[in-house]
């Protein structure tokens, strides 16, 4: 959707919800003053990002942005799944060395990682 109309969309459903909330003249003139406060600095935001949506090298920057965000948060999901073996083993008594020897077999045998993940969709289903 383009911004332009979610603005004006998030703004009728935002009336449209708090208007019959005022119930005096002051809070409705002051709950206006702000919504419209609000509004212009959407409006204006949204004028001021307009020339950068033809700049071949904002939208480069921005590819590579969303690209950096979307590798962060996958390296994110698969820290805490680790983190999740790991504090599962601790759980059921294995002792360090032992941990230490699977975290060793994990890195080097792919068939020992593959058992691991698929018993955690297992786990997960």
């Amino acid at each position: 959707m383009l911004p332009i109309i979610g603005i004006h969309v998030g703004l009728f459903k935002y009336l449209w919800i708090e208007l019959p909330k005022k119930r005096t003249l002051k809070e409705f003139i002051l709950f206006l003053k702000v919504t419209f406060i609000s509004y212009i600095k959407g409006i204006w935001k949204i004028i001021a990002d307009v020339p950068k949506i033809f700049d071949k090298n904002y939208i480069e920057e921005q590819k590579k942005f969303k690209r950096y965000n979307q590798v962060k948060s996958d390296l994110n999901r698969a820290l805490k799944m680790l983190q999740y073996i790991d504090d599962k083993m601790e759980k059921s008594g294995m002792n360090r060395q032992r941990r230490r020897q699977f975290w060793a077999d994990f890195l080097k045998n792919g068939n020992v990682r593959k058992d691991i993940f698929e018993n955690l969709l297992k786990e997960v289903k």
